[in-house]
Parts: structure tokens; C-alpha cells; sequence
């Protein structure tokens, strides 16, 4: 709602006048301040005198409207209501951000000039400048521009009458403003709906300020109701959250067991079916070389044989924990899996950048190892892909590890529900996630017909 001011003048003449007067008055519906000034311009119209309103557009209608129906003459508001567009009253005074005192006296006179018979009459103005100045938070232009019209005042038998939303004044810290404008009128009227019984002016004071309070008081209460609100939503959506996330943690658990459950059988199976099989062949071997000593077909097959169970209990050994990432460094173990994995794969795989990988601290080394083997694991194993490229390559604060593949890629579904929760993949995909979110890292799937890339970035 607008702030406005309104006059009515008994005379306009020179030197101080005892029938001027500054008031103000404060309103909490738009419909009211229209009748307040219709009613000051339409009884100075309709003795005789000068109607003066500076007005935005959907008041000025309004205002037209209202005097033809309260029996103003159509010819005696064309002849001396004066209606002026409130932005262009403003830039006839306005000089940056405060109004000019010279200026804006020649403004006035050169609306009121042409009119100076009728003025003598009484001169009623309506103005809506200090709203728009209080709407763009000007407000110290705002009160300066009040204290110029008490000047004017001061100088013009004039009766002002300023009007604001209480609505400018409801938040907590606006009491200070609402006494300084107060202090520059010289009576206030409360918002509409107590001005019935209202006749001291110092209790008219009171009433106007207790209801400033009272406006800034139930904004207050309505913003922490709303603050309340949303802290409900927030919580519930966070209770939602916490139990997705212990509800998936819970599955990944009972994953993780049977992954560890999978996996010793296949370390098992390994150890029966390769080791433990060599062993068996070595251990016979022996028993027949302790008959034929000197028979040196029998030893070389048993070197052999210790030589494959060596090789195989070390393959093993890395798997599952290789040393050469303390011994040799994660970009030589990198090297050495992707290598050993093309071999026995069949499929090719390219590097480079790995060096990248040796600034990593002991943690994140072991989980871009386990991400690097669960990757080329699940190309093998799901991408029928002839190529696989694993890159890395080191920003200004994180260390990236991508391994790409030109296979039949994954469900859009799937890459999305895995990249917003985790969700939707196997065990390891979900394991290296929740590990590296823990190191403070980030995963990333994307995926096409055309192939899938797993990215990894990382903390330094």
C-alpha cells in the first residue's frame, strides 16, 4: 500500500500562518486512505478552491471516480483539481538521493501559480512521492522531504495531511522510524479502525505507536511460525533421510557379510583347486624322488611345482592386499594390476597419468586400489567391453582416478539412483562410494551405449 500525503488550505499567501498544520495519519487498508482524500480534495473543490495531487496511476482513477460520485462537477475538477504523476514530481526536486529545498518550493508554486485566485480559497493536496521514496528505502530522502513540507507550511496557510501504511512500520527495528515520523507532524491519527474515541492528541500518540507494536509484534510471531514450519519440514525430511541412509547401510552390511562370505569360499576354492592341488602333485613327487635320488626328472618337476604354488600364494597375496603399494607406491601397484589384469582378462587396457596417485595419503591409496580393481572386476564381468582405459590426473585440491570402457554401458536408472544414494548397483560400486564419501571424495557414474566411465575424485 502506498504512503501519501494530503493538504487542504484555508489560504495561500506568504509569511507564517496560524491555520497551517502537518498531520499524519497511518491506514491499514488502501480503500480508506481513497475516501480520506477524496473527502479533503472534493470539500475544497466544491467551495471554490485548488485540488493538487501528485498520484500513480491506479489511484489517480480511483480518485477521478470517487469526486464525480461525491458531487464534484466533472467541469469543476477539470478546471482546478490538479493531477501529476507522483515519478515526475519527484525528478522536479529530486537531485540524487535527497530532495532540493529550492526546487521543490518552485514546484509547488508553478502547479499552484496558474490557480492563485481559486488557491485563495483553500488549496486541498494529495501526494504519493514520499511513497515511492519509502518503497525504494529511501527513507531519510523520505524524511527530508516531510520536513519541507512543514516548512512550506510553516511559510502557506496549509493543512497536510501525510498518510502511510502502518504495514511500513511492522518489523521490530522500524519503532525508530515511526517515531521520527511522528516527530515531524504535528498530530497523528491512528490506523482506521481506532480512530472512533480518539480525541487528545497525546493519547492518539499512544494508540499510534502501541499499534506500530502491535503490527511489528504479529509479524514476528507469523516469521516464527514460519521459521517453526519449516524447521518441522526439515526435521521430518532429515528423520526420512537418516532412516533411508540406516536403512541402506543396514543392506549394505548384510551385503558386505556375504561378500566376505563369497569371497573367502573363493579364496577357498583357490587355494583347494590350484595350491592345494600343486601341493598334492609336489608332495608326490617327493615321496618318489626319496626312492629314486639320483633320478633328476623327479626334482626338476618338484622345483616346478614349488615355483607355481609360490607364484600363485603371491597372485593371492596381492589381491587381496597387495604390498607393493607401501613397497613400490600406488602408481606401481596401479600399473602392476592393470597389466596383470590385461593378461588374464583378455581385454586391453590403457593408463597413464598415474603418477598422479602417489601424493595420496595411506587411506585414500587403499580405497582407489580397491575402486581401480572393482572397476576393471565389473568391467570384466558386465560391460562386454574390448577396451578399458584407466587415467589420472591431479587438480588444484583432489586427486581424480577414472576408468572408462567402450562395453554396452549401464541402466540410466541405475547411474542416476547410484549417483544421488549409493543405491541400485552391487556391493563393491556401493562399498568404494561410502568410503570414499568418507574420505571426503565424491563418485560419479556416467554411462551411454557407447560405454561407461566410473570417476573418482579425492582430497590431497
Amino acid at each position: 500500500m502506498p504512503l501519501s500525503e494530503v493538504t487542504s488550505v484555508a489560504g495561500f499567501g506568504e509569511g507564517a500562518n496560524t491555520h497551517s498544520a502537518h498531520r499524519v495519519q497511518f491506514y491499514n487498508h488502501d480503500g480508506y486512505l481513497i475516501s480520506s482524500v477524496v473527502e479533503h480534495l472534493s470539500s475544497t473543490l466544491l467551495r471554490g478552491g485548488v485540488g493538487l495531487a501528485f498520484v500513480t496511476e491506479p489511484h489517480r482513477e480511483q480518485i477521478c471516480e470517487r469526486l464525480h460520485l461525491s458531487g464534484v462537477p466533472s467541469e469543476v475538477v477539470e478546471a482546478h483539481c490538479i493531477l501529476v504523476d507522483a515519478a515526475y514530481g519527484l525528478s522536479c526536486f529530486m537531485r540524487g538521493t535527497a530532495p532540493d529545498r529550492r526546487l521543490f518550493n518552485s514546484t509547488l508554486g508553478d502547479f499552484l501559480a496558474p490557480h492563485s485566485t481559486a488557491a485563495a480559497q483553500g488549496v486541498a493536496a494529495f501526494g504519493e512521492m514520499v511513497a515511492l521514496l519509502w518503497a525504494e528505502g529511501k527513507y531519510d530522502a523520505a524524511i527530508q522531504l516531510e520536513q519541507l513540507w512543514t516548512d512550506f507550511t510553516d511559510q502557506h496557510a496549509v493543512q497536510l495531511l501525510c498518510a502511510y501504511p502502518l504495514s511500513y512500520f511492522s518489523r521490530a527495528d522500524d519503532g525508530k522510524r515511526f517515531a521520527q515520523v511522528c516527530a515531524h507532524h504535528s498530530s497523528v491519527i491512528p490506523a482506521e479502525s481506532f480512530i472512533s474515541g480518539i480525541v487528545e492528541e497525546d493519547q492518539a500518540r499512544e494508540v499510534a505507536e502501541l499499534q506500530q507494536r502491535a503490527a511489528a509484534l504479529a509479524k514476528e510471531v507469523e516469521a516464527r511460525k514460519h521459521a517453526e514450519a519449516r524447521l518441522r519440514a526439515n526435521q521430518v525430511e532429515l528423520e526420512s533421510i537418516v532412516q533411508q541412509r540406516t536403512a541402506a547401510l543396514r543392506k549394505l552390511s548384510l551385503q558386505l557379510l556375504k561378500l566376505q562370505d563369497i569371497e573367502r569360499r573363493r579364496v577357498a576354492r583357490e587355494l583347494h583347486e590350484s595350491v592345494g592341488q600343486d601341493f598334492a602333485g609336489l608332495k608326490m613327487n617327493l615321496d618318489l624322488a626319496r626312492h629314486f635320488p639320483h633320478n633328476t626328472e623327479l626334482w626338476d618337476k618338484c622345483d616346478q611345482l614349488l615355483e607355481h604354488c609360490i607364484h600363485e600364494v603371491r597372485t593371492l597375496s596381492n589381491l587381496l592386499h597387495p604390498p607393493i603399494i607401501e613397497d613400490a607406491g600406488l602408481p606401481s601397484a596401479a600399473e602392476w594390476y592393470v597389466q596383470d589384469f590385461a593378461k588374464r582378462s583378455g581385454i586391453r587396457v590403457s593408463f597413464h597419468g598415474l603418477d598422479a596417485l602417489s601424493v595420496l595419503s595411506d587411506q585414500s591409496r587403499l580405497v582407489v586400489f580397491r575402486a581401480l580393481q572393482e572397476s576393471l572386476i565389473n568391467i570384466y564381468r558386465h560391460a562386454r567391453a574390448t577396451h578399458a582405459e584407466v587415467s589420472s590426473s591431479s587438480e588444484e585440491n583432489s586427486i581424480t582416478l577414472t576408468v572408462a570402457d567402450n562395453g554396452v554401458g549401464m541402466d540410466l536408472k541405475k547411474v542416476e539412483q547410484f549417483n544421488s544414494s549409493g543405491a541400485s548397483t552391487g556391493v563393491g560400486l556401493t562399498s568404494i562410494r561410502e568410503r570414499v564419501r568418507e574420505l571426503g571424495g565424491h563418485c560419479h557414474i556416467t554411462s551411454s551405449p557407447q560405454g561407461t566411465s566410473l570417476t573418482i575424485s579425492l582430497p590431497k
